[in-house]
């Protein structure tokens, strides 16, 4: 079985130097899979599956919650990262050369671009809290 962060090797995501220097039961304890706290397990589960490609994002961005600086820039920084994250996986799962999954590809964008409008536009409150 993959661990959390053997994930995130994976696909060469980008993450704060401590996420790489914390044991992997700390970040077992801080991912809670996609979406806020504040949403029930169930609500987390169907995003999370909606999401699953995403999910080494993920992990990385709930650390970035976890260690917030609780600045307008860190949060920025962190919902940024996300999403060059989501890209990567992106482009390593559905590579453009490969246009055979163009629709795919395509499919897999759009649930991108929502998880990362909605972290900018509605995380800032969790980011101050987490």
């Amino acid at each position: 079985m993959t661990t959390l962060k053997g994930l995130c090797k994976k696909y060469e995501l980008e993450a704060a130097p401590e996420f790489w220097q914390a044991p992997e039961n700390a970040i077992q304890d801080i991912f809670n899979g996609a979406g806020p706290d504040w949403l029930p397990k169930w609500g987390r589960d169907i995003l999370s599956q909606l999401l699953r490609l995403y999910q080494g994002a993920f992990i990385v961005h709930d650390f970035d919650f976890a260690i917030a600086d609780k600045t307008e820039e860190g949060f920025k920084k962190a919902n940024e990262r996300m999403w060059k994250n989501m890209k990567k996986i992106l482009n390593k799962e559905y590579p453009l050369s490969k246009w055979s999954l163009w629709h795919r590809r395509a499919q897999w964008h759009w649930r991108a671009f929502a998880a990362y409008r909605a972290c900018v536009r509605c995380g800032w409150p969790a980011w101050l809290t987490d």
